[in-house]
């Protein structure tokens, strides 16, 4: 197994054109044909997920939050973003992000959230990105289709819902005359070829399209490969916020704090039962609004700004910041154990003492 099979298992659970335009996620350090025996699940890309990857024997590290998010004008030890990557690469750890693309997935931070707190009836709200999905379309000789249907998928092409590598093959003939100075890998120069060729059709999330395009470059065995890009109707993503019915609770802050073992802060927006609950993991309080929209009388999330927790609480939505850690560390551990069935390899899951490496006391 090699890294760039845990990328593909990773996105297979977190698409990439889920993913927000802003965000920085898939590989971001190591070598992608690199031998992978065990791997490292953790929600921060710090210096003690790092490290605790190289303790396990880890060569991967699957992080939902970004090692690298600037450009970086160095790697030096004295500063600390620049010193996670010069860690990563001493190690030979690997390191893959799945962000805003877990976020938003189904199975991901926050159905992972909603569930805990036991919403039911859950359904999606919020913002989402709207991209144009391009359909590519190539020739290649029969006897490199497959090769081919690989090269794409694992640069993101195929993926419709839950499905993965999904294409759409034709057989035909290829017909070409090579120009002098031309290396053709079928025939010679000046001379008219025919060749059975097959013509591959699938689908790519906009945010993909470079890297689908490189991939088929790199992996077309003809000096000058034939293939088009079609672009298909604007899509809407799908939004990270969640959004369902609970039962009735005494204390629906003492409920949620129970539910994630966090000690939160509430501001009340009415004296309501609290019945319809909307979630968004980590630092998006500005999500209010359009949980307020969707009929929220409550929103959980992980930091809440003062000026947004009067706004929203005057608003008449009760608002509770229950911390980054405890919305979000969950969702990794559910990634931990997807991967873990999916690739049958020793997982280890990052969960750093109380009080230490973004784990608050």
């Amino acid at each position: 197994m090699t890294v760039r099979d845990v990328l593909v298992a990773v996105e297979q659970f977190a698409p990439p054109h889920f993913a927000y335009g802003f965000d920085k996620i898939g590989m971001q350090t190591g070598n992608p044909d690199a031998e992978v025996t065990q791997l490292a699940v953790s929600l921060d890309s710090g210096l003690g997920a790092i490290r605790f990857a190289a303790d396990q024997g880890a060569q991967v590290l699957v992080a939902h939050h970004p090692l690298v998010w600037e450009p970086l004008k160095a790697v030096r030890t004295d500063d600390w973003n620049q010193r996670r990557v010069f860690e990563a690469v001493k190690s030979g750890i690997s390191v893959i992000a799945a962000h805003t693309n877990w976020d938003c997935a189904p199975g991901g931070i926050n159905d992972t959230l909603a569930g805990l707190i036991g919403l039911h009836d859950v359904r999606t709200f919020g913002s989402a990105e709207r991209e144009t999905t391009w359909k590519i379309v190539v020739y290649v000789p029969v006897d490199s289709g497959e090769t081919m249907i690989d090269a794409l998928s694992s640069a993101g092409a195929g993926v419709i819902g839950q499905y993965r590598r999904c294409a759409f093959t034709t057989e035909g003939t290829g017909t070409f005359c090579g120009g002098e100075g031309s290396k053709p890998v079928v025939g010679k120069p000046g001379q008219i070829e025919r060749v059975p060729e097959v013509k591959i059709e699938m689908t790519v999330p906009g945010n993909r399209k470079p890297a689908v395009e490189k991939a088929l470059r790199t992996a077309h065995p003809y000096e000058a490969p034939a293939f088009d890009w079609v672009p298909l109707a604007d899509s809407v993503g799908y939004p990270a916020g969640r959004i369902g019915r609970l039962d009735p609770k005494n204390d629906f802050q003492q409920h949620t704090d129970h539910c994630l073992q966090s000690r939160s802060e509430i501001w009340l927006g009415h004296n309501r039962p609290v019945e319809t609950v909307a979630v968004v993991g980590g630092a998006a309080a500005g999500e209010w609004k359009a949980a307020l929209a969707a009929g929220a009388d409550a929103f959980v999330t992980g930091e809440v700004p003062q000026h947004i927790a009067l706004e929203a609480s005057e608003s008449g939505l009760t608002i509770l910041a229950c911390g980054h850690y405890a919305t979000e560390q969950p969702g990794m551990a559910a990634m931990a154990k997807n991967l873990r069935e999916s690739l049958r390899i020793p997982i280890h899951l990052y969960a750093p003492q109380s009080g230490f490496h973004g784990h608050p006391l």
